[in-house]
């Protein structure tokens, strides 16, 4: 078999590797129960106040409201995915195995993004079913919305909010501080810039890639969100994957 030819199967092997070691650690799986908790409180209230009120439940509505969960725990996610071989200096015995850093790599990016768009799919799954059951054993019915939107910002936050925290993580190359950054990128850095950054805001707000694609929207300043977020940091770090001594 030429190399060409067991690069796809390599990849293969290795994204089932990596999504597999996303649940294997204590602090994965408590995150991953500390998402699908919050996403039940919110589906919860909302159908409870649907209810309360008498409404239809909308679905298009309930699942835009996942998009908080689903946009904060993406990134950490593939934060824990991409150092947590470095943090245990596992990387020795998987660059033994697999020398080929970059095909590595990629294959973290790669699965940590499916993984992510997974579990927001099965969460959201679940909300649909709780909510049609309440609604059928209440009589108030069901009301579809722009499904098809809400599907697109659970898509885009998780895929892009999994892969921007990749690269953010594969170049500081640390759990504590790539999970400070993503925060303080998210929580703060894209709320403040508008005091200051004017017309230009939407050009630097990591935000703006995700918002363009569901909504519509400058694609200059898209463009200019995943450079910036994603494109810079995640060269950076292929940087650093290929050249830091793992002894």
């Amino acid at each position: 078999m030429s190399i060409a030819n067991s690069l796809p199967q390599l990849l293969t092997v290795s994204v089932y590797v990596e999504m597999r070691k996303l649940v294997d650690t204590r602090s994965a799986r408590w995150l991953l129960l500390s998402m699908a908790a919050v996403g039940v409180v919110i589906v919860g209230v909302f159908v409870a106040v649907s209810s309360g009120r008498g409404e239809q439940i909308d679905v298009s509505l309930m699942l835009a409201a996942l998009a908080l969960p689903a946009g904060l725990g993406a990134p950490i996610i593939a934060i824990m995915g991409i150092t947590s071989d470095w943090q245990h200096r596992d990387v020795i015995k998987f660059f033994t195995l697999q020398p080929a850093r970059g095909t590595l790599l990629l294959a973290k990016y790669l699965a940590v993004a499916s993984f992510a768009l997974g579990i927001v799919l099965c969460i959201s799954l679940v909300a649909v079913a709780v909510a049609a059951v309440v609604s059928a054993l209440q009589g108030n019915g069901l009301v579809l919305g722009d499904l098809a939107q809400s599907a697109r910002l659970l898509a885009c936050v998780s895929v892009i909010g999994s892969v921007s925290g990749a690269a953010v993580a594969s170049a500081l190359l640390s759990t504590p501080l790539a999970i400070v950054f993503v925060l303080f990128q998210s929580f703060i850095f894209d709320s403040l810039i508008g005091l200051f950054a004017g017309r230009a805001t939407p050009f630097l707000q990591s935000a703006t890639l995700s918002n363009v694609l569901v909504e519509g929207g400058n694609g200059w300043a898209a463009l200019s969100s995943a450079l910036i977020w994603i494109a810079v940091p995640g060269a950076i770090g292929a940087w650093r994957n290929q050249g830091r001594n793992v002894i």
